[in-house]
C-alpha cells in the first residue's frame, strides 16, 4: 500500500545498520507495516483551497518533489518538517488529520519563490502553501501565528490609502506581537532609518492613491469574494 503517514513509519525501521560484503543485513530490508484503514478523509478540502485565488494550481501537482529539494527552508536552513510537496498531497487527499500536525510549520513559507520557478507543472507552490495554511485557520485546524497576524496587519494599512504606511505597519505589529527586547530595538533603529532618509511619509502625511475611495471599493469586493472578508 502507498505510505502517506509518515508516523506509520517512523520509529520502526532502525537507524543502525549491519552491512556484510555490501549486502544489508540488518533486517530493514524485511521490515512489516501493519496495514491501517483511514476513512477519516475531507474530500472537500482541497475543494476549498482552490477556491482560493492562491489555490488554484493546487490540483496540478503530480507529486515530482522538484519543489521541496530546492526549498531554502527545508534544505538551507534544516527545517526538515516544511515539505511543500508533502503539504500539497495532503490537501489533495484531504487527510487534515495528518496535515494538522504541520499547523506550526507551514505558515513559516518566506515566499523566495525558487519553488515556483522550478515546478515542471506550473504549480504557484508558495501560493498554495499559504492558501492551504489560510482554508486549515478558516477550518479551526490551525491558530492565527505571526505570519498570518502579519498579513492581516499588512493588507488593513495598505487598505487605508492604497500605499504603505511602513512606519505605521512596523508600529501596530510590533506592538501586537510584543517582541524580545532585542527584536524592538532593531526595529526602532530600522524606523529611525526610514525617517531619516526623507523617502517616507507616515502617519496624517502618509502618501495616498489617486482615486483610492473608488479603488478600494472594488479592492473590497475582489478580497471578500476571495474569502478575506472586508478590511478597515
Amino acid at each position: 500500500m502507498p505510505i502517506h503517514e509518515k508516523s506509520l513509519i517512523d520509529g520502526v525501521i532502525e537507524k543502525d545498520s549491519a552491512v556484510v560484503d555490501g549486502v544489508d543485513v540488518s533486517g530493514r530490508w524485511n521490515t512489516f507495516i501493519k496495514e491501517r484503514l483511514l476513512t477519516d478523509y475531507h474530500e472537500d478540502f482541497v475543494q476549498e483551497v482552490k477556491s482560493l485565488q492562491g489555490g488554484k494550481t493546487v490540483t496540478n501537482c503530480w507529486q515530482c518533489g522538484t519543489c521541496t529539494s530546492g526549498c531554502c527552508l527545508h534544505t538551507d536552513y534544516g527545517l526538515r518538517e516544511f515539505n511543500p510537496r508533502y503539504f500539497i498531497y495532503l490537501a489533495q487527499t484531504g487527510n487534515v488529520d495528518e496535515l494538522k500536525k504541520y499547523e506550526n510549520v507551514i505558515w513559516r513559507c518566506i515566499s523566495c519563490n525558487k519553488c515556483v520557478e522550478r515546478c515542471p507543472k506550473g504549480v504557484k507552490v508558495e501560493e498554495v502553501v499559504h492558501a492551504i495554511d489560510e482554508v486549515m485557520r478558516k477550518r479551526g485546524l490551525a491558530e492565527d501565528t505571526p505570519g498570518s497576524r502579519w498579513d492581516r496587519t499588512y493588507l488593513d494599512n495598505i487598505m487605508v490609502t492604497g500605499v504603505l504606511d511602513e512606519l505605521g505597519l512596523t508600529l501596530k505589529y510590533v506592538r501586537s506581537e510584543k517582541p524580545a527586547d532585542f527584536t524592538r530595538g532593531f526595529m526602532a533603529r530600522m524606523a529611525f532609518k526610514i525617517l531619516k532618509n526623507g523617502n517616507v511619509r507616515t502617519g496624517p502625511i502618509r502618501r495616498r492613491t489617486k482615486g483610492w475611495k473608488k479603488m478600494k471599493k472594488v479592492a473590497d469586493s475582489i478580497l471578500e469574494a476571495d474569502g478575506y472578508g472586508s478590511t478597515k
